[in-house]
């Protein structure tokens, strides 16, 4: 055909996005991936790459897990239905009785879908429901979606640039941590739900203090505002527990889950949330139909799901989060300690952030962002923190191993000390 013909990177720029592209090539970083397997992706003239990003956190067992590749081969051979007109979905109930018994508390109900995105903005409809009220609150370099319902709950304006008009009524960003101005919004009994991550990714792995997050939710009973744990990229195992939540003890009405459980191949999201929540939509037989999708409970997404689960407890790949998440933090401190510009570490399990300390001055961006470009030339793929640029952002596979850690470490040592030699 016409199209086999086309040269990738050439129709990228021509029908997808030149700019992302021209950011590449002035990065030089590599252009396209002709592999992956495991901890590694493979580039150009085949070399390969530990992945310390993993696909923002989405390749959680890491790239083409032999037991999700078997497990989605023998549906797609199966002869069995990916979607259902009519009937119920084959595997959708079942995956969700195994995650709301591993969220626990009063979490019963599951809707899935196919996006983070999409979870958060089905998690503000189904509180909308619930509550009758339709303000939100986000915290202060948080993260929910880009589209144009989750992006009034960006903790940071870049993304509004598009479209700066667009702020609902009863939208409100308070500053992370703050529950005194958390407090003063709720005050107005006019807010349908507090988003909070329990780890924030962009913001450089800031985690909740317990305590403070405990409060929030306190503060959310009070109100009779609703308390939604976005965890998107904190659920499913990243920090040593299923859900990011488990560890404050709070007891959320809604989680949004989504990049854990694709196995970093196939688009799957669910909402949880609690019995009278999910009520306040599905009220009877003559509701039953008011809210679906077409890809709801599709039946990759729900075997992607199902085995991600499996092997996370077949693998023990929680108390592997906490041991090599400990590990590689012990790694990252000991470079803190050498004082070579590495300057702080924070985070939980297997998100973890790394301060760099700037070229220009001690808190600049441009440290952390030298510092991704010299880890690249070494073969190590990582970003930095979109809502603290001073900040590398870590969110490896929970397969990562004492070995890859050490490579890493070697890697970031090196990159510290070359770019010490530039201050």
């Amino acid at each position: 055909m016409e199209f086999e013909a086309l040269d990738p990177v050439t129709a990228y720029r021509q029908a997808v996005n030149p700019f992302r592209h021209d950011v590449i090539t002035l990065k030089q970083w590599p252009e396209l991936f002709t592999g992956a397997d495991g901890l590694h992706v493979t580039g150009p003239g085949g070399r390969r790459f530990l992945d310390m990003l993993a696909q923002h956190g989405g390749a959680t067992l890491g790239h083409r897990h032999p037991r999700v590749v078997r497990a989605l081969t023998e549906v797609l051979r199966s002869g069995s239905p990916f979607l259902v007109p009519l009937g119920v979905p084959s595997a959708s109930g079942v995956l969700a009785v195994r995650l709301c018994r591993l969220a626990g508390g009063a979490l019963e109900r599951a809707y899935f879908c196919t996006g983070g995105a999409e979870a958060v903005e089905n998690a503000m409809k189904f509180a909308m429901a619930a509550t009758g009220r339709q303000g939100f609150v986000a915290f202060g370099e948080g993260f929910h979606g880009f589209t144009p319902g989750t992006l009034p709950l960006a903790g940071h304006d870049y993304w509004r640039r598009p479209v700066p008009h667009w702020t609902p009524p009863g939208h409100h960003r308070v500053p992370f941590g703050d529950v005194a101005a958390l407090e003063k919004v709720l005050a107005a009994g006019d807010v349908a739900a507090v988003f909070v991550e329990p780890v924030q990714g962009l913001g450089g792995a800031r985690a909740w203090d317990p305590a403070a997050l405990r409060e929030v939710a306190d503060r959310c009973r009070a109100h009779g505002t609703l308390l939604v744990c976005d965890e998107i990229l904190t659920g499913i195992g990243r920090t040593g527990r299923w859900f990011g939540f488990q560890h404050s003890g709070v007891e959320p009405d809604l989680v949004t889950v989504s990049k854990g459980l694709s196995g970093g191949i196939v688009p799957v999201a669910a909402v949880l949330m609690t019995e009278p929540v999910h009520r306040s939509v599905y009220k009877s037989v003559a509701s039953a139909y008011i809210h679906n999708s077409t890809f709801e409970g599709h039946l990759l997404g729900m075997t992607a799901g199902l085995t991600v689960l499996d092997v996370i407890e077949e693998e023990n790949l929680l108390e592997r989060a906490e041991r090599i998440g400990s590990l590689l933090r012990s790694g990252l401190e000991g470079l803190v300690a050498e004082d070579i510009g590495v300057r702080e570490v924070r985070g939980l399990g297997l998100l973890l952030g790394v301060r760099i300390e700037g070229l220009t001055a001690p808190d600049a961006p441009d440290g952390a962002a030298a510092c991704v470009d010299l880890l690249i030339e070494r073969g190590v793929l990582l970003e930095s923190a979109a809502h603290a640029q001073s900040w590398l952002r870590l969110t490896p596979p929970l397969t990562l191993d004492e070995e890859s850690v050490a490579v890493f470490i070697a890697a970031l040592r090196d990159s510290a000390l070359a770019l010490a030699a530039r201050r």
